[in-house]
């Protein structure tokens, strides 16, 4: 039976009712009720009992797995406290107490099978703390496109895959070993990262390889590289380079990894001399010539200060070599090494010219003397400066997947050619415990002290020495 209506132009039934308000109405009721009947079958499906608890190797999957959703949160305590001779007397005498919670909500979206976005939104007061720590606000920590480029040419592998990656470019130089950023940090045996980690984030491109080659001695490779620009925001001012790294590694039977990074920056175009002084104002320096925020906070200073690294290079044409290796001899257990040098062409400078060990340093209005407050270097001489480095770490589970035991070790020595070669070492120990209450939720109790020679580069002055701890969740 057809009921379709004939056209208005043919339709001449004598008895046809004129189109009221009232059809108008029910019209544009019927065509609400259909747009909006997906999303009343999306809220049934929501409002289904479902178990709130998701495995930690399960992900959080939505959309029909088109986007995956985690949300991190860290609440840290810390009893730390400068050594005497700091440069800042305040940090001397500190309270303790809680720091500022960290959360972190982490998307991911898979756009096409083989074409992904994903992107990072965090309150993390170490990275964005400035405005006298008042700033509370969620910002893009990390973000970017990843292409599968195997997938997309038709020639996917399970064997390897290629992968160009647009937008915020994360690195550092060490590998095989956790990082710890914001509220991110179950991947970290330890509390914060080391101090000359020299890891950031920023925009660029990124173009990686990864193959697996099953049985045989070497099992599998990785190689990438990446070109950056020296910002996590927006710089194109004249002179302005670019940042460059290279890095491989592979992995050998019986739980044995080595690795190899090589940075490069190539920023000191921006630099103008006057009398052998330049000043860095003004000047977009490398985003890794301190490394990320730690979680060792200090009163005098703001908390997305990098004061608990060694601060030794202006991060212009800066280079660093490293070497890294590692060793998992059972599940419960791995020790990792690395050893470094980080390097420059110019080095901190007072407002004479006069060359200091790191951008730390005492003085009188600006200029070096061991008697005076405290000033950060502003400007920068030509002259090597270079830091040679080593750390190493280890976990062992008492209690396989539950309690574990870990320790790191590292010692940086500012060899500059236009710094003195007595007192030039920075030395920290980090032993932690950790206890998983489930496989989403860690509590890490440690205590860290670190040491810093006049010389070293050292940006506390003389060293602290304190406990931390940090309990978070990942959901």
């Amino acid at each position: 039976m057809d009921n379709s209506r004939p056209n208005a132009s043919t339709d001449h039934h004598v008895n046809a009712r004129p189109t009221t308000t009232i059809d108008k109405l029910a019209v544009l009721a019927a065509a609400v009720i259909a747009a909006f009947s997906p999303a009343q079958v999306l809220g049934e499906k929501l409002s289904e009992s479902a178990p709130a608890y998701i495995p930690a190797d399960q992900v959080n999957a939505f959309l029909n797995d088109r986007v995956e959703i985690n949300f991190l949160a860290l609440q840290n305590f810390q009893a730390i406290q400068a050594k005497p001779g700091a440069f800042r007397p305040a940090d001397e005498k500190q309270s303790d107490g809680f720091g500022r919670l960290r959360v972190n909500l982490q998307l991911k979206f898979h756009i096409t099978e083989h074409i992904t976005a994903d992107i990072d939104i965090a309150e993390e007061p170490n990275d964005f703390g400035n405005n006298g720590d008042r700033d509370f606000s969620f910002h893009q920590d990390y973000a970017g496109i990843e292409f599968d480029l195997f997938g997309l040419l038709g020639k996917a592998r399970d064997d390897a895959d290629l992968k160009l990656r647009l937008g915020n470019i994360g690195a550092a130089p060490f590998q095989f070993k956790g990082f710890q950023d914001g509220a991110d940090n179950q991947g970290n045996a330890l509390i914060g990262n080391g101090m000359t980690d020299y890891a950031t984030a920023e925009n660029g491109i990124e173009l990686s390889y990864n193959r697996s080659l099953g049985s045989g001695t070497i099992r599998g490779f990785t190689v990438a590289g990446h070109m950056t620009t020296s910002s996590f925001g927006e710089a194109f001012q004249e002179g302005r380079g670019y940042n460059f790294r290279l890095q491989g590694a592979l992995e050998f039977a019986g739980g044995i990894k080595a690795g190899l990074s090589f940075f490069q920056a190539n920023q000191s175009d921006q630099l103008i001399f006057e009398n052998g002084i330049a000043s860095l104002a003004g000047v977009t320096t490398t985003n890794y010539r301190f490394g990320d925020g730690e979680n060792y906070n200090f009163s005098a200073s703001a908390s997305s200060e990098r004061d608990t690294h060694v601060g030794v290079m202006p991060g212009l044409d800066q280079s660093i070599v490293q070497l890294n290796l590692a060793y998992q001899p059972s599940p419960e257990t791995s020790l990792i090494f690395m050893v470094g040098k980080s390097a420059d062409d110019f080095t901190f400078a007072d407002d004479a010219g006069n060359p200091v060990p790191g951008i730390t340093y005492f003085g009188v209005n600006g200029v070096v003397d061991p008697n005076g407050t405290t000033f950060d270097a502003t400007n920068v001489v030509s002259g090597d400066t270079s830091v040679e480095y080593f750390i190493f770490e280890a976990q062992h589970f008492l209690i396989p997947e539950k309690f574990y035991l870990a320790a790191r070790y590292g010692e940086a020595e500012n060899t500059s050619d236009l710094i003195a070669q007595t007192d030039n070492t920075v030395e920290r120990l980090q032993v932690a415990a950790g206890y998983w209450f489930n496989d989403r939720t860690l509590l890490k109790v440690e205590y860290v002290e670190q040491d810093e020679g006049a010389n070293s580069g050292g940006q506390i002055g003389a060293g602290f020495d304190g406990f931390t701890s940090e309990i978070s969740v990942k959901f």
